[in-house]
């Protein structure tokens, strides 16, 4: 059967398509991998220990997890691309309540959190998307960043204190800036696959010269021992994190004392919490039990 140009087009298409997952697929897999081996000589301490102790996923779970994790981790990789070509829309800003930053990880732009951001959004929320001028910085100059647009937009809305959903390195700048800053703002900080303790993988990207914070991302690196685990925030701190992590090595370095720790009930490594209706849910109710005020508008109400 002869094909037309159409269908050959279709077919590379496809193609390229399918070799773009199963990429990342093998990338994801061998994060898995890699991440159990250089954390092999870490135990995880008292409170690390009590936040996985129920999650006993099977075999099968574990398959299950790697495939969405691999699709999520496809899309969103999508999305940044997207968004890098100023291709998705931001969030409309409904004018009032709560502000609800939405912090990236390493090597991400806003595109990341888009999703996220939008589906907050839809749920009455005000979620304002905010970008580092270098994942590669040194964490120190990010911290200094943040500190600086959070003050602007508190100044431009009129809030005294904003909420901040972070992913991975977002969430350890913004918990270091709540640490520095005695006027941080914050009322709450909700992270999602975030290595308060760092993380052995930054070791690989240290390696590779992936930037300074690479380096400051290292497990017992200066920034991670001027900022222990043990050091308390003045406003609340939750971690979600999925407990076959690819990025954060070891997974139980997500897991801060006194602080609350959700593990997602499917397998998932670093980037498919942040598009699991799970997530979503246990972001929103946090967001309202610290007092996060959604925009007064109709899908607001609909919350009540």
């Amino acid at each position: 059967m002869e094909l037309n140009e159409t269908s050959i087009a279709l077919l590379a298409a496809l193609s390229l398509i399918v070799l773009y997952v199963m990429t990342i697929g093998f990338l994801v897999t061998g994060g898995v991998i890699v991440g159990l081996f250089l954390a092999r000589g870490d135990a995880p301490d008292d409170s690390q220990a009590a936040a996985f102790e129920a999650i006993r996923p099977r075999w099968s779970q574990r398959l299950v997890g790697q495939v969405v994790e691999t699709l999520v981790a496809a899309f969103d990789l999508a999305l940044r691309f997207l968004y890098l070509l100023h291709l998705l829309p931001k969030p409309r800003d409904p004018g009032s309540g709560t502000p609800v930053v939405m912090l990236p990880g390493f090597t991400e732009n806003a595109g990341a959190m888009w999703w996220f951001a939008r589906r907050l959004a839809r749920r009455g929320f005000r979620p304002i998307l905010l970008d580092f001028p270098s994942t590669f910085h040194r964490l120190e100059s990010n911290v200094a960043f943040l500190g600086m647009r959070l003050r602007q937009l508190r100044a431009a809305t009129g809030c005294d204190k904003v909420a901040i959903v972070a992913h991975s390195m977002g969430g350890v700048i913004a918990r270091a800036h709540m640490l520095t800053d005695p006027d941080h703002g914050v009322l709450t900080l909700i992270a999602i696959a975030s290595p308060f303790r760092g993380t052995h993988m930054a070791r690989l990207g240290a390696a590779f010269r992936l930037g300074h914070s690479s380096l400051d991302m290292c497990p017992n690196s200066d920034f991670a021992c001027r900022f222990p685990p043990t050091m308390m925030a003045s406003a609340p701190i939750h971690s979600i994190v999925g407990c076959q992590e690819n990025i954060v090595s070891p997974m139980w370095s997500c897991v801060l004392p006194g602080c609350d720790t959700f593990v997602l009930s499917l397998p998932v490594g670093h980037d498919a919490p942040l598009h699991l209706n799970e997530s979503y849910q246990q972001v929103e109710g946090w967001l309202l039990q610290d007092g996060v005020e959604p925009a007064q508008t109709e899908a607001a109400t609909a919350l009540t």
